[in-house]
């Protein structure tokens, strides 16, 4: 059972309380949750993790990207825009000098579209981090990410070939890593966008990543089945040897003689 810090068991990942309402905290807190709710719905975004299977008396773990994840991600997106800004100032400058007119009033509008986009991305950072979900069992893990496309891979730790865990300066401020996960035919786990590639499975954003890899390496060198209930199956039997056939047994005794005789 992988119970690293973060996790928390699926039949409890569905509820999350409040703060006292009657506190500045807990009006807050309700005004967030009834906006996000709004956007929820209106992006027909998941609100509980995905549904992994387990046996009778395992424990399923649902785990969610660190908080600290979200400012990593607004802070990207922040770069991002102020790149457009300085862009679109420097070309709104030099388009003045040459054409006043057509420069002054571009220039407010194209900042202004910078600014809904901006807008735009808060939102769109904000639903990433909410339907990204992270769930293992004692068998396999099932990872979902994506707004307007959800994907759900599914990787059992018997088809895990390597664990490795990503950290690059910016994470490392905000003291969260990736951890990656490759299958048979991965081959180099250093893609850029593993979360789409059938043979890797990229687990972003966590506090403690050095802990979970361990565990999941734990969990590999102890799984001895395919994490799907196929260790119930049988197990194919070898075909059965064929016997000789009547001419067959004709022509061994045709070489029989002719050895005799050459004796």
């Amino acid at each position: 059972m992988i119970d690293s810090k973060g996790d928390v068991p699926v039949v409890k990942a569905e509820t999350g309380g409040v703060s006292d309402p009657s506190s500045s905290e807990g009006y807050s807190k309700l005004v967030y949750e009834g906006i996000w709710r709004v956007m929820a719905d209106w992006f027909r975004v998941p609100r509980v993790p995905p549904v992994l299977p387990a046996h009778s008396g395992e424990e399923i773990i649902a785990r969610k990207p660190a908080e600290s994840f979200l400012g990593y991600l607004r802070l990207t997106l922040a770069a991002k825009v102020a790149a457009l800004v300085i862009g679109d100032l420097v070309l709104g400058i030099i388009l003045t000098i040459n054409h006043p007119v057509v420069g002054g009033v571009l220039t407010p509008l194209t900042l202004l579209g910078i600014v809904a986009v901006a807008l735009v991305g808060l939102v769109a950072v904000r639903l990433r981090y909410d339907t990204t979900w992270y769930v293992f069992s004692d068998r396999s893990m099932r990872l979902r990410r994506g707004i307007w496309l959800i994907r759900e891979t599914t990787i059992t730790f018997e088809n895990i070939q390597n664990v490795q865990t990503r950290q690059g300066p910016v994470q490392r401020f905000f003291g969260i890593a990736d951890v990656i996960v490759e299958t048979a035919g991965g081959g180099a786990a250093h893609q850029q966008d593993t979360s789409t590639n059938g043979h890797h499975g990229l687990i972003e954003g966590i506090e403690n990543a050095a802990e979970l890899r361990d565990k999941i390496r734990r969990h590999i060198a102890a799984q001895n089945t395919g994490g799907l209930g196929d260790e119930d199956a049988p197990e194919p039997a070898m075909p059965a040897r064929p016997g000789l056939r009547p001419q067959h047994v004709a022509v061994l005794r045709e070489i029989d003689q002719l050895l005799k005789a050459t004796r």
